[in-house]
């Protein structure tokens, strides 16, 4: 796909959805290996850190999806707070 039309696209999809189409794979993942460790109580929360890669040259790409250190940044906080609200569920009043 060229250039152009990926920008296309990425404004035409906002960015909470671009981040909850990149997660998902990445929470079923983390999922999976809760369920493989069992219910062991974690003495804190895991989190999750992603590091931009730019030793290569050209953008870094997920199917038609240029990531950058903006959408990196908002995906580890939505990944972050799917975690911290399974584990650490708060009360909404």
């Amino acid at each position: 796909m060229s250039k152009e039309k990926t920008l296309r696209y990425n404004k035409g999809m906002k960015n909470e959805k671009i981040i909850k189409q990149i997660a998902q794979p990445i929470l079923e993942q983390l999922e999976k290996y809760e369920k493989q460790f069992g219910k062991t109580e974690f003495r804190s929360l895991p989190e999750i850190h992603f590091v931009l890669d730019k030793t290569h040259d050209g953008p870094v790409m997920i199917e038609d999806i240029e990531l950058t250190d903006e959408l990196l940044e908002e995906l580890e906080t939505y990944i972050q707070e799917q975690i911290e609200a399974k584990h650490k569920p708060t009360i909404l009043h």
